[in-house]
This record gives C-alpha cells, sequence and structure tokens, in this order.
C-alpha cells in the first residue's frame, strides 16, 4: 500500500508498509512544495509513527518542521518517532536543527524522539 506523492515528481512523502508496519518513506529533496503535496493527499490522522529517510538527498526548513510534527503526534499518545533509516549527510542537518534526539543510534537501531 503506498500513499502520498510521486517519488518521480523530484522530492516526496510516501506512506507505506513494510515488515513492521506503516512507515512514511522520504525521498529526494525535501522541501516546502514536497512538504506541501504530502500534507495535502496524506491526513495527520494516518501519519505513522516511523519515517525513513534512508533516500532524502536534501531536507530544508519545510521538511525539519514537518519532522518536528511527526515527532509530536505520537507523543500526544504516549509513543515515540522511530527514524529507520537516515543519510549520513542529514545528520549534522538534524544536530544544527536541534532535533538530535531523533537520530539512530550508531549501531543502527532506530531512535525515539
Amino acid at each position: 500500500m503506498s500513499t502520498g506523492t510521486d517519488p518521480a515528481a523530484g522530492g516526496a512523502i510516501v506512506r507505506a508498509e513494510d515488515a513492521d508496519g506503516p512507515v512514511l518513506r522520504f525521498h529526494g529533496s525535501i522541501d516546502r512544495e514536497a512538504v506541501r503535496r504530502f500534507r495535502r493527499l496524506v491526513p495527520p490522522a494516518s501519519w505513522p509513527p516511523r519515517a525513513d529517510l534512508g533516500a532524502v538527498t536534501t531536507l530544508d526548513a519545510a521538511g525539519l518542521e514537518l519532522l518536528v510534527h511527526l515527532a509530536r503526534k505520537p507523543r500526544r499518545q504516549g509513543g515515540e518517532l522511530a527514524l529507520v533509516a537516515l543519510p549520513e549527510h542529514l545528520r549534522p542537518v538534524l544536530v544544527r536543527a536541534g532535533l538530535s534526539q531523533l537520530l539512530p543510534r550508531p549501531d543502527g537501531t532506530p531512535t525515539t524522539a
């Protein structure tokens, strides 16, 4: 199952399923337009508490803001957001943005925010 935007059309965020359940897959350049398309097509009630950023090339302020919102949603229900993949080049971006609590552990296991 997949809902969201077409990853071939630039940056995209797609709701998908994997062996562990629902996950948001981020692809390409996550900018204001990619976030806007995602928010229009995927209602917050269906945002899963897992995100895969493994295919992200760039992440701008709108993408960082979306990660903050994604982390807040499960926290309201006693859960946490787990990042299941993160390219190394995005680690310093998340640290500078004050989102280091989202970083996966050095052993590759997801952390929760």
